[in-house]
């Protein structure tokens, strides 16, 4: 992680700044699982954060289902989250609080976001690297989706069930949260039908990069993925 954020000229601005670390906590399961960012890669990240002088580092994620504070809480201990936090110092984001942001895409005039993704300086997403049964890759673009509050995801995908315009909008969320850099968990990925029923497999790929649409493109060809498979990546494309 160190190695990686010496090479983003964006991590060299990160003093005096309120960060968000922006994890996939897609539900409640154990880091063996594959399913959720590794905590091992978010103490890294805090504390390569903490070294380049932000003010404040907050993690923060809306897993899918119900979102209130006790089911967060639970979600977070069982990804080992809770403990990293606790032990970094880092603050852990429960409140699951919401606002309406406009996008200024081409599909979607407005997305309503969880409450530290509007309020930080800069946000750090933290994707774990899985296949995914709709959009055929899950990284850095679609863990964006999380910033979505809870139950708001299925509405999300009633109104886009077809697979081509979910990734249209997906670029659309991109546009408007506008995430700094991203700092892909890919050491235990998941293969198979993510973003939860797959399984595990050791790969050993920690990435970086400011952009996320790059950084899945070079993903696809890692994985032998066509990009125009992948629905945001056709959309963006």
């Amino acid at each position: 992680v160190e190695r990686l954020l010496s090479q983003l000229p964006i991590a060299d601005t990160l003093a005096g700044k309120n960060v968000l670390l922006k994890p996939n906590l897609l539900a409640k399961h154990a880091p063996e699982r594959a399913v959720t960012t590794h905590p091992v890669l978010v103490r890294a990240v805090i504390r390569a954060v903490r070294r380049r002088g932000a003010a404040s580092i907050t993690v923060a994620d809306s897993p899918g289902g119900v979102y209130n504070p006790a089911i967060l809480r639970s979600i977070y201990k069982v990804s080992g989250l809770a403990d990293v936090c606790r032990e970094e110092g880092a603050v852990l984001y429960t409140d699951c609080k919401s606002r309406e942001k406009a996008s200024g895409g081409r599909l979607v005039r407005a997305f309503t976001l969880i409450e530290p993704v509007l309020d930080c300086d800069v946000l750090i997403n933290l994707p774990k690297l899985k296949t995914h049964m709709m959009t055929g890759l899950s990284a850095a673009t679609k863990n964006l989706f999380g910033c979505i509050p809870g139950l708001q995801k299925a509405e999300w995908h009633m109104r886009f069930p077809d697979k081509e315009r979910f990734g249209e909008m997906l670029i659309d969320l991109l546009g408007c949260v506008k995430p700094g850099f991203a700092v892909l968990d890919g050491i235990l990925a998941q293969e198979g039908d993510g973003p939860a029923g797959g399984t595990p497999r050791m790969v050993g790929l920690v990435a970086a990069a400011e952009n996320h649409l790059q950084m899945d493109l070079a993903l696809c060809h890692m994985l032998n993925i066509r990009p125009k498979d992948v629905p945001y990546l056709n959309a963006a494309i």
